[in-house]
């Protein structure tokens, strides 16, 4: 996304090849269909770390409505693309089924550097995210910009959690994929630096000692990018329901807007906000909604609905300011109904007590997350 304009953004999702008739990853070769698709989208399209995952990125979006139309048409042509070969696509945290041990890791040799040197924690990394970039304006320091968003962080993924199943099981988490992102190194909730220099600072000194090899190789859950001047949010799971994603770009994109005016609070840079960010981070991905959350401006525990409407305040009218008021009226309603990974624990254990066994349900389930996506199989919802 090169662009400096406070008001653009761009979306990038990460979605897991399905195997259309046994609703797995697929463990055939998905060469031709990748081939298929990048024909199709062109330089839009990247390969992950292993063969049965791909990633899209839109173009530079300023409207909601616009990012729509976008994303919902990729997924109609890559879906479109894979039945030919049996192939379909899902957006999901963590594919239901499971299978990281059958996955294969892609050629380019940037990803066999990640496994050679991560190893078991690259190997079970089989898990798909929702991307938002957001581009600050010249002038601005984008690390300052990301201390003021951090602490917003856990609310973003409750409403984005979509993990709940690991390995073919429930795993008691809401956002499985936030635990297992836990076990690489600089990825979570990001340090806090006093501004970008310091944060420089840190890069050249891991990349000087042969720490990292490259800028990109700082995981983090909101990170400064290193192709773009943007701020890039990586919590969130990817999510089936289109009106989820529009939700969080939208909601982040109102975030940046309001951390970029006016003076840092003090309590932003209080060592313990950092600490209760990371247990509101806890919160989030083991309860979702459901969590006790400590307000990290007002230190009193709170529900999450209450959370989120202090947090709608100063972010809703900047989200209204420039039409996202879509984005605030969907975040209320996962506030009450819940959010994809509290449909899928529901959908399966309805189909358990109808009779199904657990791999039964959880075809079922993957029919249902596509419909949900606006594709072919399994029931409306």
């Amino acid at each position: 996304m090169a662009t400096d304009s406070p008001g653009g953004f761009g979306i990038e999702e990460e979605y897991f090849i399905t195997d259309l008739a046994t609703r797995g990853l697929a463990r055939r070769s998905v060469q031709r269909y990748v081939d298929a698709c990048r024909q199709a989208l062109g330089e839009r399209l990247a390969t992950e770390m292993f063969t049965t995952q791909i990633e899209i990125a839109t173009p530079v979006l300023y409207r909601l409505d616009d990012a729509r139309d976008c994303v919902a048409g990729v997924r109609a042509t890559l879906d479109t693309l894979g039945r030919p070969h049996g192939l379909g696509i899902l957006a999901v945290g963590t594919h239901p089924l499971g299978g990281w041990r059958q996955q294969r890791s892609s050629a380019p040799a940037r990803y066999q550097q990640l496994f050679d040197d991560h190893q078991l924690v690259a190997r079970r990394s089989v898990l798909s995210g929702l991307h938002v970039h957001v581009g600050i304006a010249e002038g601005l320091d984008r690390i300052r910009v990301m201390n003021r968003v951090t602490p917003w962080l856990p609310l973003l993924l409750v409403l984005s959690a979509s993990s709940p199943f690991w390995e073919g099981r429930p795993s008691g988490l809401l956002s499985y994929r936030q635990a297992a992102c836990g076990e690489w190194p600089r990825m979570g909730i990001p340090d806090h630096f006093t501004d970008e220099a310091a944060y420089d600072d840190y890069r050249r000194l891991l990349l000087g000692s042969g720490l990292i090899r490259t800028e990109a190789d700082v995981w983090w859950a909101l990170r400064p990018s290193a192709r773009f001047p943007t701020l890039e949010l990586r919590i969130a799971d990817a999510c089936p329901r289109l009106d989820d994603v529009l939700c969080i770009a939208g909601l982040f994109r109102a975030m940046v807007a309001v951390a970029s005016q006016g003076d840092e609070p003090h309590w932003v840079s209080d060592p313990l906000t950092r600490l209760i960010t990371r247990e509101n981070h806890w919160q989030a991905m083991r309860h979702g909604r459901h969590g006790r959350f400590v307000d990290p401006h007002t230190r009193v525990v709170t529900g999450f609905g209450d959370w989120l409407e202090s947090v709608l305040g100063p972010v809703g009218e900047q989200a209204r300011a420039v039409g996202d008021e879509a984005a605030l009226s969907r975040a209320r309603w996962l506030a009450e109904a819940g959010s994809a990974a509290e449909f899928q624990l529901g959908f399966y254990q309805r189909r358990r007590g109808e009779g199904r066994s657990g791999r039964q349900a959880l075809v079922d389930l993957v029919d249902a997350l596509r419909r949900q996506m606006g594709l072919e199989g399994g029931e409306a919802v």
